[in-house]
């Protein structure tokens, strides 16, 4: 086999890997949450309400579960999407806080009588109705000693593969792109 044949083989496997990692780093993942958004609600609601600090909440400020997702909305995270919050671009939160504020007659995504925004203003949940969405916007969870609620999901393990495969495919590539370039051509001797 000569050189040319083994550095074709060689960046036809990187390609190969390179594709793989790609696609694992770009498939849509729906079920993973997004931790940018909870931090980006936050400071938009700083900004847009200066005379009050906002907690950064959880993930259940408009979605069902803690699993967030688009298809796991609930109804503060619907009005948000009516003033164009979109996944996948948490600096939108910003232009749908603008929205939210500027709606007349206000929001109120539960149906209790309390706009979204006094209910927010005051740490209580805008998607549950009455005294269940009392300070539910930024719940207070802890357990055990000393606990906090981290403030990054952990880290997504099929990203990190991708990641990996084109370390390890570049790493090998470089190896033997080195080792074939060194090594002088030997002469074949025939028999």
């Amino acid at each position: 086999m000569t050189t040319h044949s083994r550095y074709l083989i060689h960046a036809a496997r990187l390609c190969i890997a390179a594709s793989i990692a790609l696609f694992t780093l770009g498939g849509a993942r729906e079920a993973r949450a997004s931790s940018d958004y909870p931090p980006a609600l936050a400071a938009a609601l700083d900004q847009e309400f200066p005379g009050v600090t906002h907690c950064v909440p959880l993930c259940t400020a408009c979605h069902n579960t803690t699993q967030g997702g688009p298809k796991n909305i609930n109804a503060f995270g619907t009005t948000l999407k009516k003033y164009e919050l979109l996944p996948g671009n948490p600096a939108l939160v910003d232009i749908a806080i603008q929205g939210l504020k500027a709606a007349n007659p206000p929001d109120d995504s539960d149906g209790d009588g309390v706009s979204d925004i006094d209910e927010i203003n005051a740490g209580d949940s805008p998607s549950l109705p009455g005294a269940a969405g009392t300070s539910q916007f930024c719940p207070n969870i802890a357990y055990g000693c000393g606990a906090r609620i981290a403030t990054r999901p952990p880290a997504d393990r099929v990203s990190l593969f991708g990641l990996a495969s084109v370390a390890l495919g570049l790493v090998s590539w470089r190896r033997r792109r080195t080792r074939v370039h060194s090594v002088p051509s030997r002469k074949r001797t025939s028999f």
